[in-house]
């Protein structure tokens, strides 16, 4: 409707806020990562011009763009990313209004948010195999080319975590001898860059959305990047069935109307199978738990801090797994939430 070029815009998409922000140390967590989403990339890729996606709700289609695009396709499991980016390869603009805000619920449960975000990892590789080639013979500009390359393989970094969970006792014991100056020359600087960036970029959120109390956020930042940690033994799972081409149903993230702290959900119908993953997480928080020990006798208190994110991470997202299917189970004669399949095959999220 708007005048000025509005007949061009197919998509408009608007910012998710949370009913159950305030519910768990889970739920706090999980809104601070995904208002990096909604006010940094969202912001920033609108405002540059690049191509950015619809988040599968809060947002509303033309009826035209998505029967250009190609419609709805079932081939991956982010179709709502994959049918963006074929509409906007089409010509057609998308529009980010973030002072618009849609009420949405946060999983309470971590098989849930674990099942959300994998789904997520999976798809967006899934998506990237399928549309990057598309991007790059397309006759658009090379910074959205290489936005879109960095948007879609993002989560490449999940395998890659999971090395370096592997490599670091290895090199810590390889590098025992290490000086002071070889730390400040390589391993701070090493430090600070991927800690900053990654703090910087939260925090930029929470001081745009919640200017007078954004500065809470300091004491989460450990807690976000410890659960980053804990969720990449799922996601790097996720990643490599993209990458080898493994299909799997569409899981849907239970919703269970929490809307405050005296809601639960352990008397709610969702069943769930924790599988080997939580165990593999234990294992991992115990193998740095014993990594700290190991810094600890050997005076390498620097490395310390670090590797406390991992302990924390993997241990925290495996036994809230465990413990939260078992509980359910023993206290309540029911299981904890499992994600279902969407019965029609639309975004249930």
């Amino acid at each position: 409707l708007n005048p000025d070029g509005g007949e061009h815009v197919g998509m408009v998409q608007t910012r998710w806020t949370y009913l159950n922000s305030d519910y768990s140390l889970l739920t706090n967590v999980e809104t601070i990562l995904l208002d990096g989403h909604f006010v940094v990339e969202h912001g920033a890729r609108s405002r540059r011009g690049a191509f950015f996606n619809f988040n599968g709700t809060a947002g509303v289609w033309r009826r035209k763009v998505i029967d250009e695009a190609g419609g709805w396709q079932h081939d991956t499991l982010t179709e709502d990313t994959d049918l963006s980016y074929r509409a906007q390869l089409k010509g057609w603009k998308f529009l980010y209004l973030p002072q618009i805000e849609c009420a949405s619920e946060l999983p309470v449960d971590m098989n849930g948010f674990k099942s959300q975000q994998a789904r997520w990892a999976k798809g967006l590789m899934q998506t990237a195999k399928k549309i990057l080639p598309k991007v790059f013979h397309a006759n658009v500009p090379a910074h959205i080319k290489a936005e879109a390359f960095f948007h879609l393989t993002s989560n490449i970094s999940y395998p890659l975590m999971i090395l370096l969970s592997a490599m670091l006792l290895p090199v810590m014991i390889v590098r025992f001898q290490q000086g002071w100056f070889q730390m400040l020359l390589i391993d701070l600087p090493l430090f600070l860059a991927s800690t900053c960036s990654i703090s910087s970029f939260y925090l930029v959120a929470q001081k745009e959305l919640r200017p007078k109390t954004w500065w809470r956020t300091f004491l989460y930042l450990p807690f976000v990047m410890a659960t980053g940690i804990g969720i990449s033994v799922r996601n790097a799972q996720a990643v490599i069935e993209a990458l080898v081409g493994k299909e799997s149903e569409f899981a849907r993230t239970p919703k269970f109307r929490i809307e405050g702290k005296k809601d639960t959900f352990a008397k709610k119908s969702y069943k769930n199978k924790a599988g080997w993953i939580p165990y593999a997480e234990v294992g991992l928080g115990i193998y740095f738990a014993l990594t700290v020990t190991y810094a600890i006798t050997n005076e390498n208190y620097g490395t310390v801090p670090f590797l406390l994110l991992f302990v924390w991470g993997y241990l925290y997202t495996g036994l809230m797994s465990l413990g939260q299917t078992y509980f359910a189970h023993l206290r309540f004669g029911v299981n904890a939430p499992r994600m279902r399949p969407a019965a029609s095959g639309a975004p249930g999220f």
